[in-house]
């Protein structure tokens, strides 16, 4: 069922009292509640301070509690001294969201006192928007409870932003004017009431068509992601952040009392929520605009026309910057183009119409492009020349581009000639902006927010399990390190885990002396490599410990001295344990790259792939991802550094095997999810080549933490799937296997629900069709397990056969859950639909939630029973529909 969210009363009121509205223009509150009033707010205001009687003409009470009509928000403007007593008087009234204003911030800035009011807010059933909130518009209402005098325009965007100068600043540039918004807010310290809130209010809200973000912190990175990803899904999603540079991550490390954590693995969360990052006011403003024409790209090919060739140029080279593809012309274009200018030169994109080309020829040029299936897009240069008329080319590009699916980006040269454009187009959707570099990048925000859909909307072929790891080895490795406070796992402990989770190592012996080495090269064979092992020292080559192709004796004698003279005297307080000896392994097309795991300050485990060896010094360009991994992730990664080149067929080599390469990154994911003391890990260089992948050298350190993972993986950002027993279960005449729902079953559950009678499917799905859209059978199987659980029955002796699915969702902002459970009719009667509900309960239990909720078909007996059995309370509710009952079940 549907459920208007619970921030709508808050961010969409129909009443409102602003406790602490003053006429005193020093005060706090005067401000507020001179814009409440001016904008004509059409619900119902009511001011609030004992020192008045009325201000103008609107009486003005001296409590809250004097006020007979509900209030959906109050809005502090008091002293900092005063707010406690007054939450007291604000729940006694039944209100239930407060905004609090700018008060003293060496107080309200303070952590003890924040969690002290939000402590007591949350005992009285309050919700805290704030501290340093400078407002909430919405345009539509013609609210304005903020410190902004002017209220912009009524229109679909979104804005939301921690810092309130940065609102101000967006509403006092020139660009807004042609700017709708549906709400915006500044949410402030965010102590209670979150950004995520936000997001999804702004996700679920009618009038919300584009979702524009700016960030300093993420006190809660996991609920973040997850509200950005349901987001993203239906609305585009712009994020404006600073903190690139060590200082600017300082400061806002400051700024939220929470880590601000490393910018690129910020990138890296938003872009696996399908979110656009942006950087400063003018690439916000740019982004706002470009999303505001509703058309998206199929991909990210280009086509530039340009009334002058030096334009195009410069286009074409922001095309190369932003990972746009300038598209080929097909051949039915180029005869058009060349009829067009009656010229036999090559026609080639982009294209040039040169300084003559007046309106009809712009208009044609256009038409062209916008036939060409090669052609995603259409990005129009014009400069100031005597044939092209400002107005009628204007008119000419709407002319062609009207019936246009395609995304219609124009630059113009000049301040004077965009405001024109943009005044003359604004009844069309074409997006106007100033140069073609800046409609270059609008673009390639288009076209990734449209590849990010079609990721979020792809199926995911079924794929084999990673090859079972010794998990009971790999622990004990762990545990007697941990228990002996060893911290650092040595080159032979690391390669011995790394082996029970299948890779393969290049193994060797480890010595005590240089005569011993001697002796384990001649046994390994030559040439061999010689490696310090030493606690305290993990690069081993920073402190000359690591020696290379020693073909004799000769040469590993004196590499042995040598290295242990130097690790002495650069390394004088680590304790060397030995000098390990292993074969050095040539491979004629081996290539060498990197696999690291670090932990992030705020967002947890990352993991990197890059060059490696000698290699990785010279491109640094390693990209990371968040854990868990899955399959087509862990695939994308290997594509993006620049050593992906390198893998690919080189010079005569064979392509080197990414497949091998995606399942080593699929299992150190794992390893990490499930091991949460592992701290960092690095393999460099794992040498691949078209047979597989060697491990030459790795490490591993690890933390003090618990040695598993708690029941929802907490030291992950994001949420993996579900622990649930896998052991068969018994059920009236066979048994079943119970698992969580992944990506991979959207055959088997299409196939699944195609089994269903059409009764099963009207009482249980309540919809007529068991055929259900491509883009729901994805929705049902891609799901974010932060928020929605799915349980599938399957068969004993065909996994891949769903016998019966039980799921639930958590509605965003609360700890209610809407459930729901299916059973195949062959397997009805049998008590599957008990076994899955009791295992779904067992996991909102885990997930702390608090009610479980359910709507039931009148004439579903077999449900009702059900519901009755484990305990849930039947409510009759009068504001549904008569067809349905519903169910709850208090899990406190």
């Amino acid at each position: 069922m549907d459920t208007s969210h619970q921030l709508r009363a808050a961010l969409a009121p129909e009443s409102i009292a602003v406790i602490g509205a003053s006429d005193r223009e020093a005060s706090r509150g005067a401000p507020l509640w001179k814009n409440l009033i001016s904008a004509g707010f059409s619900g119902r205001i009511y001011p609030v301070n004992p020192k008045y009687r009325y201000l103008g003409d609107i009486p003005c009470y001296p409590s809250i509690k004097a006020i007979e009509d509900h209030i959906d928000l109050a809005i502090l403007a008091v002293p900092t001294k005063t707010i406690e007593s007054v939450l007291e008087d604000i729940a006694s009234h039944g209100t239930h969201w407060i905004a609090l204003a700018p008060s003293d911030a060496s107080v309200t800035s303070d952590s003890n006192w924040q969690a002290k009011i939000v402590n007591k807010a949350h005992a009285l059933g309050l919700r805290l928007i704030g501290t340093d909130c400078l407002g909430i518009m919405r345009p539509s209402m013609n609210l304005n409870a903020s410190y902004w005098s002017e209220l912009p325009l009524a229109g679909n965007v979104g804005f939301a932003a921690q810092s309130g100068v940065i609102g101000t600043s967006l509403l006092a540039t020139k660009r807004i004017r042609d700017i709708g918004f549906s709400t915006l807010i500044n949410t402030g310290d965010e102590i209670d009431v979150s950004m995520s809130e936000v997001v999804d209010f702004l996700a679920q809200d009618k009038e919300t068509g584009v979702i524009v973000l700016h960030i300093e912190g993420i006190r809660n990175p996991r609920e973040f992601f997850s509200a950005v990803r349901e987001a993203a899904k239906h609305k585009p999603v712009i994020v404006l952040r600073g903190g690139k540079s060590l200082q600017a991550s300082q400061l806002l490390a400051s700024r939220m009392g929470v880590p601000a954590g490393d910018d690129k693995v910020f990138n890296a969360l938003l872009e696996r929520a399908g979110a656009i990052r942006v950087y400063g006011l003018e690439e916000m403003l740019s982004a706002i605009e470009i999303f505001g024409q509703k058309r998206l790209p199929r991909s990210n090919r280009v086509g530039i026309i340009s009334n002058g060739s030096g334009f195009g140029v410069l286009a074409a080279d922001a095309a190369s910057e932003c990972d746009v593809k300038i598209a080929t012309l097909s051949r039915t274009t180029t005869e058009k183009l060349h009829k067009i200018f009656d010229n036999p030169l090559p026609m080639t994109n982009p294209v040039d119409l040169w300084a003559d080309a007046d309106p009809r020829r712009i208009k044609l040029a256009v038409d062209a492009l916008n036939k060409d299936e090669n052609v995603d897009a259409i990005i129009i240069v014009t400069a100031p020349t005597f044939a092209a008329p400002l107005e009628r080319v204007c008119d000419a590009i709407a002319y062609a581009t009207d019936a246009s699916y395609k995304p219609i980006i124009t630059a113009w040269i000049g301040e004077s000639q965009t405001i024109a454009a943009k005044k003359r187009l604004k009844d069309h959707p074409i997006t106007v902006l100033k140069s073609p570099e800046s409609a270059i990048k609008a673009f390639s925000w288009m076209a990734h927010y449209a590849q990010s859909r079609r990721y979020l909307a792809a199926t995911i072929a079924s794929e084999s399990d990673p090859l079972p790891a010794d998990e009971r080895a790999i622990r004990n490795i762990l545990e007697e390190n941990k228990s002996n406070e060893c911290y650092s796992l040595n080159e032979l402990q690391t390669k011995k885990l790394l082996a029970c989770l299948g890779l393969t190592a290049a193994t060797g012996i480890l010595v005590q002396s240089p005569i011993e080495a001697v002796n384990a090269a001649k046994n390994l064979g030559f040439p061999v490599v010689i490696k310090a092992i030493a606690k305290g020292v993990i690069h081993k080559s920073n402190v000359g410990g690591v020696a290379l192709d020693l073909k004799t004796e000769e040469d590993v004698l004196k590499a042995s001295q040598s290295i242990l003279e130097s690790v002495k005297n650069r390394a004088p307080y680590a304790q060397l344990e030995g000098l390990y000896i292993q074969r050095y392994i040539r491979q004629p097309h081996g290539r060498e790259v990197k696999i690291t795991v670090h932990t992030d300050s705020r967002f947890g485990p990352v993991i990197s792939f890059g060059a490696g060896g000698h290699m990785g010094d010279i491109y640094k360009d390693d990209v990371c991802e968040l854990l868990p991994l899955t399959k087509p992730l862990a695939a994308a990664l290997i594509e993006k550094p620049t050593v992906s080149t390198y893998l690919g067929d080189f010079r005569g080599m064979p392509a080197a095997n990414k497949e091998a390469l995606a399942q080593i990154l699929m299992r150190i994911s794992k390893l990490v999810t499930d091991f949460p003391l592992i701290r960092d890990l690095t393999i460099d260089p794992l040498l691949v080549d078209e047979g597989g992948c060697i491990v030459l050298d790795a490490h591993i350190g690890i933390s003090p933490n618990n040695l598993d993972k708690d029941a929802l993986a907490s030291h992950l950002t994001l949420a993996p799937e579900p622990s649930i027993d896998s052991a068969w279960r018994d059920i009236k005449g066979g048994q079943v296997s119970l698992r969580s729902i992944h990506a991979q079953d959207y055959d088997s559950l299409r196939d699944f629900l195609k089994r269903l009678s059409p009764q099963t499917t009207y009482l249980r799905l309540h919809i007529s069709s068991n055929e259900l859209a491509r883009e729901k059978l994805i929705e049902l199987t891609n799901i974010d397990y932060n928020r929605e659980v799915a349980i599938v029955a399957c068969d004993t002796e065909e996994p891949d056969l769903i016998h019966g699915v039980a799921r639930f969702k958590r509605m965003p902002g609360t700890s209610f859950a809407e459930f729901g459970v299916v059973v195949e009719d062959e397997w009805q009667r049998r008590g599957l639909a008990s076994l899955l509900m009791k295992e779904l309960i067992e996991q909102a239990k885990i997930m702390k939630l608090t009610v479980l909720i359910g709507y039931v078909l009148r004439g579903n007996d077999g449900m009702f029973a059900l519901m009755d059995s484990l305990g849930f309370v039947r409510h009759e509710d009068e504001t549904l529909d008569d067809a349905f009952v519903v169910y709850t079940l208090n899990l406190e």
